[in-house]
């Protein structure tokens, strides 16, 4: 057996991959930086398994272990060693902090709370709680709402790039941090949680608040239907992809003072299973080809349909008004739609043709959008349209509709009915 020889424990986990190396003596010798697969789980699993032993050395690394959401697959693929993320966890936990007593783990999809019981013959896990299939209170619903409000924040580009998330998040974190009153945010649904973000939006909430606030109320959702009338007693460890959001170990310090976030504390999974390795005395050569294979096998298998088609439409393909010749003046009606994200106006005549329209992002600005559209309207129609009525709808229909002194405020389910009526009668 060579000398110096290590354990590489890697948690393939459903948003990263996670991975620490440790010798024979338990030391963390090396911790990779957290990396986003963006689904690509084989091709960067494999990516990071010839990184390490291109590092280390291939004879010098004993076993490589697996946990997480893919890594049971990755195993089997690649005739790796394989523990529940649960166990791996509360191992790593446990190593990082022996007299822990609680543990809050909030990763990509999954949020759970391990209490653990300790006495003179050694510890046991007390009580287990986990999230159900709704993706709220995670790591990827944060992720997700922070690219949406992005277009607040750059512009309506998307980039759905690591690199760019990551960026994305930072910027957001950063700004919530500016807030000292979070606004009211509903967390339990992730449905639910984007209406009100979307609502408090457009009716001019500072958008530093509501990032705060989906964060306490990100928290207060765990409290409520993961701890519910637990106790729960310090040390207290926050792991997982959140424990990095230093806005989310805020909204749970207001809940625990002395909330503690470990060295590694992404990595604890990944520590876990190469400790539970190394004790089992596990020994392994991964299969590198299957792993290769292993992604497009698991492509060939999905099933394919062909692309859905628009078979039947009244306008046209490039969505291109004709011109119309009018004379100076001419009576019209004005419909805006301010929507979660784009907003979107009609000028139509007296006998119901639509003369002028146009389609922006709201970018959480649903008055300054529609100053800018009012400009356009001004600057291309001048003196020759004379509005006689206005109307809004869409959930930014209420600001804009004062803003505007509509004439008529309705919601967008009887907008959506009338227009379409009107279509296809």
């Amino acid at each position: 057996m060579p000398s110096d020889s290590y354990y590489v424990g890697i948690d393939a986990g459903s948003v990263s991959l996670n991975a620490i190396v440790i010798n024979q003596d338990k030391k963390i010798i090396y911790e990779a930086p957290y990396k986003r697969h963006m689904g690509k789980v084989a091709e960067e699993a494999l990516r990071l398994i010839q990184d390490l032993q291109e590092r280390w050395g291939q004879e010098r690394l004993l076993a490589f272990a697996f946990t997480g959401n893919h890594g049971q697959k990755i195993s089997e693929q690649a005739g790796g060693f394989y523990e529940f993320e649960t166990i791996s966890q509360v191992l790593g936990a446990l190593f990082l902090k022996p007299e822990a007593r609680t543990v809050i783990s909030m990763g990509g999809q999954d949020t759970a709370l391990f209490q653990i019981h300790h006495d003179s013959k050694g510890w046991e896990l007390e009580y287990f709680n986990t999230n159900g299939p709704c993706a709220s209170g995670t790591g990827s619903f944060i992720d997700q709402q922070a690219q949406r409000l992005a277009t607040s924040i750059y512009s309506s580009e998307k980039d759905g790039s690591s690199n760019q998330i990551d960026r994305i998040l930072t910027d957001f974190i950063a700004l919530g941090l500016q807030s000292a009153k979070p606004a009211n945010v509903a967390c339990r649904c992730t449905v639910f949680t984007k209406s009100d973000m979307i609502h408090l939006q457009n009716k001019g909430e500072r958008l530093q608040d509501i990032i705060y606030g989906l964060h306490v109320g990100n928290a207060r959702n765990y409290m409520s239907t993961i701890v519910s009338n637990r106790t729960l007693e310090n040390p207290i460890l926050f792991i997982g992809g959140l424990s990095l959001n230093e806005l989310q170990v805020r909204a749970f310090r207001a809940y625990f003072p002395e909330l503690l976030v470990p060295a590694h504390s992404t990595s604890v999974g990944a520590l876990g299973v190469a400790l539970h390795a190394l004790e089992s005395g596990i020994r392994n050569r991964l299969r590198l080809e299957t792993l290769r294979s292993g992604e497009m096998t698991d492509q060939e298998k999905l099933p394919v349909a062909p692309k859905l088609q628009i078979k039947e439409t009244r306008f046209p393909e490039d969505n291109e008004l004709p011109q119309a010749a009018f004379s100076t003046a001419l009576p019209v009606y004005l419909g805006i739609d301010i929507g979660s994200t784009t907003t979107k106006y009609a000028l139509i005549t007296e006998d119901r043709q639509i003369i002028d329209k146009n389609y922006v992002h709201t970018q959480g600005k649903p008055i300054e959008v529609t100053q800018k559209l009012l400009k356009r309207i001004s600057d291309g129609l001048g003196d020759r349209v004379r509005i006689l009525g206005v109307a809004t709808t869409g959930s930014g229909r209420n600001v804009v509709g004062d803003f505007l002194n509509a004439d008529l405020i309705i919601d967008e389910i009887t907008a959506h009915a009338r227009g379409a009526v009107e279509i296809d009668q």
